[in-house]
């Protein structure tokens, strides 16, 4: 995992960034100021966004850029490794998104068979069709942990249709984070 970068710009000085335990820090050297800045993880959108020479990690709050970085420096392998790096960061830290231990999850089929019905009379499937199908496979391989991530990323990908899963299905919601197999089991 690439922790660290460092950039240089010819016009516009130099910055560094540097993954710390919750938040990015960095540091922004123009020819008249420094400013060292951080910000938490957990307020920015994993997916940057591009702009002529610089990409953004923008806030999920006011969707305003909060880290801004020179495009491939210092060269494109670095850069892209620190960007990955970056994003798993964010990733990790988004505590609203089903994941998966890897114990995996204890899966009632029956109430796993019920909530698919319920989803597939209440919602629209072309809304939810990656779920069904991650939800369908699930049922035939329930103790298989990928396929329990399967449910999960597709579950997390949904947007707004979330909150419609979980009030026609609400075993979803306790299946990824009430329901977890022990150590002890």
């Amino acid at each position: 995992m690439t922790s660290k970068l460092v950039q240089k710009h010819p016009i516009k000085g130099s910055r560094e960034f540097r993954l710390a335990e919750d938040e990015i820090q960095y540091t922004i050297k123009s020819p008249f100021k420094t400013d060292s800045l951080s910000v938490l993880y957990d307020v920015l959108n994993s997916e940057p966004v591009i702009s002529g020479s610089t990409l953004s990690f923008i806030s999920n709050v006011n969707k305003e850029p909060l880290v801004e970085m020179f495009l491939n420096k210092p060269d494109k392998k670095t850069f892209d490794q620190f960007v990955k790096s970056l994003q798993q960061k964010i990733i990790e830290n988004d505590f609203g998104r089903f994941r998966v231990g890897d114990k995996g999850i204890d899966v009632d089929i029956v109430r796993l068979d019920e909530s698919i019905e319920m989803l597939q009379k209440s919602v629209d499937p072309t809304e939810i069709e990656l779920l069904l199908a991650a939800l369908i496979e699930l049922k035939t391989k329930p103790s298989d942990i990928k396929c329990q991530n399967n449910v999960a990323e597709a579950f997390n990908d949904l947007g707004f249709a979330q909150s419609q899963v979980i009030i026609h299905a609400p075993y979803i919601n306790f299946m990824f984070s009430g329901n977890r197999w022990h150590d002890d089991a």
